[in-house]
């Protein structure tokens, strides 16, 4: 899959599908720096000290290629080198329109 493609599946088509384009979804201005740095040489085994969740996730155990090394959320680092920097206050509301084909769509 091309770097285009990946960007497309894993941001710019979820964040039309779900309302949030071009707020997310895009870099471009008047949109959200949020970008994500990921090392496709890293290759890893999930643990939930890793995940920066609750005390369960599906994914616990599940060997990944692949991991994020550096978060931006409107242009400020979240996460670097495995250290999670920000903090609850952090995250905004988001006003979500979503397209009307979308939601005349069937789900499977």
């Amino acid at each position: 899959m091309s770097l285009e493609d990946y960007a497309a599946v894993t941001s710019t088509n979820a964040a039309k599908l779900l309302g949030l384009y071009p707020k997310k979804g895009a870099i471009a201005v008047g949109s959200d720096a949020d970008i994500t740095i990921i090392d496709p040489a890293i290759k890893k085994t999930l643990r939930m000290a890793d995940l920066h969740v609750r005390d369960y996730s599906p994914w616990e155990g599940w060997q990944v290629e692949g991991w994020p090394t550096t978060v931006i959320l409107r242009g400020k680092v979240m996460v670097a080198n495995g250290q999670l920097l920000g903090s609850p206050s952090d995250g905004q509301l988001i006003a979500r329109k979503i397209d009307p084909r979308v939601l005349r769509r069937p789900a499977f």
